[in-house]
This record gives C-alpha cells, structure tokens and sequence, in this order.
C-alpha cells in the first residue's frame, strides 16, 4: 500500500491505517472512512431489523392452540375418563419413584437437592412423552393428568401422594 508520499507502507502501517476506518468513535477523516461508517450502520440496523422482525411476527402471527375440551360425559376431563387419567398418573408415579430411588442410590448431583429434582423433571418430561405416545394422547393431556393426580392427591404405588414441592434452589459452590 503507497503512501501519500510515494514510499511504500510497511503492513503494521497499512493495519493500522484500515482499522482507523473502523474507529467509530472518531468523525471519519475520509470518504472511505464515512463509506465504512454508513455501511457498517446500514448492516447493523438490517441485524437488528431481522432479529426483530423474527422475534415479534412469531408472536403475532401464530394462531393459539384449541383448548381441550373440559367435558364431554360425566366424569371425563381433557378428553379422558378417570379411569384412564388414573392408569397414566400411575405410570408416572411409578417412573417418578423409580428415579427419586436411583437419584438417592448413586447420589446424583453430590446430594445438591435442587439439582437433584431439576435432573428429575428432565427424566419425568421423556416419561410424559413416552405415555402420550402409548396412550394417544397429547403432551398437554398427559401433564394435565400428572397436575390433576398430584393436586388431588392421588396416592403413587407406594400408597402416598407425590410430593407437590421442590426444594429451594441453592447454588452449588463448585462448578
């Protein structure tokens, strides 16, 4: 790159001269300088334009879910008979149980109970898609179905209702 006398530039020149166009914290001393600025502004309000555009035509364009159905017979919610909530919300319990057992057993998350139930949840949630495809119902019937069951205190297998709590979070001091 020449400069404005004629020699050559070294390269550390040379960087230093194509970083200045990027100094938008100084009024460019240049046409390139201002090009530089436009286009870097141009660019940025297009970013921001899209992330925008994405973030909110999501939320006022989509159509909200059909609600389900409270009642349709006596004794039915969500589209199911008591006697078929109760066989999923048993299902649950069990795979619930199963976990909070294995969780105790091999001291997951070195005893931290927050992390521990957080952990849990995450295996409770493949639990509930696994009995909405066994059951052919949707993932929203099944969760309401564990709502239902656990605040009306249906009893789990081990004769007791599941625990509607978690315990307080506590941040682990290692990481």
């Amino acid at each position: 790159m020449p400069a404005e006398n004629g020699s050559e530039l070294s390269p550390f020149e040379a960087v230093r001269r194509i970083g200045a166009l990027f100094d938008f914290e100084r009024k460019p001393n240049s046409k390139l300088g201002w090009f530089v600025r436009i286009v870097g502004t141009l660019a940025g309000a297009i970013v921001v334009w899209r992330t925008i555009d994405a973030t909110t035509l999501i939320l006022l364009e989509t159509k909200p879910p059909s609600p389900l159905p409270s009642q349709e017979f006596p004794g039915d919610k969500f589209r199911l008979s008591e006697d078929r909530r109760k066989e999923i919300f048993k299902e649950l319990a069990t795979a619930e149980l199963a976990e909070r057992k294995r969780a105790i057993e091999t001291n997951t998350w070195q005893g931290h109970l927050w992390s521990r139930e957080d952990d849990r949840g995450w295996y409770e949630s493949k639990a509930v898609y696994e009995a909405a495809h066994r059951h052919h119902v949707s993932v929203s019937q099944v969760y309401l179905v564990l709502d239902e069951g656990i605040r009306n205190h249906w009893p789990a297998p081990n004769g007791e209702p599941l625990p509607a709590t978690t315990p307080p979070f506590n941040p682990r001091q290692t990481w």
